[in-house]
């Protein structure tokens, strides 16, 4: 494993406040392997409630009450299918005060060539996701599957610049890590 697994690794320790030995590291060759690692080695639990269909079934409240007549729409529904650009940051507050809580992001970013921002509802959802806050482990609040694989979605985005891509993806030969 080059740098950039190396980096991945360091990221997801810090993150996760745990240590993954180096044998054990280079034995992860999908971000889903390193969530199931990671959900084995920090307190967690089984979520009764879908967090993703949550936010989705919110966001799409929130887009009625921007836009009444808007049309359907589903996971991978570009974002500028549904909104221009200069009506963005009116919908996402409109979205974050209707069906959001103070714990959703202030700004999300427009999508734009370089990547920056959510292109569709799906990353969106995952955007959301990873700006949560982390649970308390120390006031006995505990991680959930969801919760873990937002944080490792945004880890790749952060060391790899990659934002869509399968959890059975591996990282050499389909993300590119060296």
């Amino acid at each position: 494993m080059g740098l950039d697994g190396i980096e991945m690794i360091m990221a997801t320790e810090e993150t996760f406040g745990i240590e993954i030995p180096d044998e054990v590291a280079a034995s992860l060759f999908t971000p889903g392997e390193l969530l199931e690692y990671v959900f084995n080695h920090v307190p967690s639990t089984p979520s009764s409630e879908c967090l993703t269909q949550q936010l989705f079934f919110r966001i799409r409240r929130g887009l009625r009450a921007y836009l009444p007549a808007m049309n359907r729409f589903n996971l991978d529904t570009p974002l500028e299918e549904i909104l221009r650009k200069d009506q963005w940051d009116n919908a996402w507050t409109t979205i974050r005060s209707n069906v959001g809580q103070n714990t959703w992001p202030k700004h999300v970013p427009w999508p734009t060539l370089l990547g920056k921002g959510p292109k569709n509802i799906r990353q969106l959802i995952w955007h959301v996701v990873a700006s949560l806050p982390r649970p308390n482990i120390h006031a006995g609040e505990a991680w959930t599957r969801e919760r873990i694989e937002g944080e490792i979605r945004r880890l790749v985005y952060e060391q790899l610049e990659i934002r869509d891509f399968k959890m059975s993806a591996r990282f050499v030969e389909d993300l590119g890590v060296d």
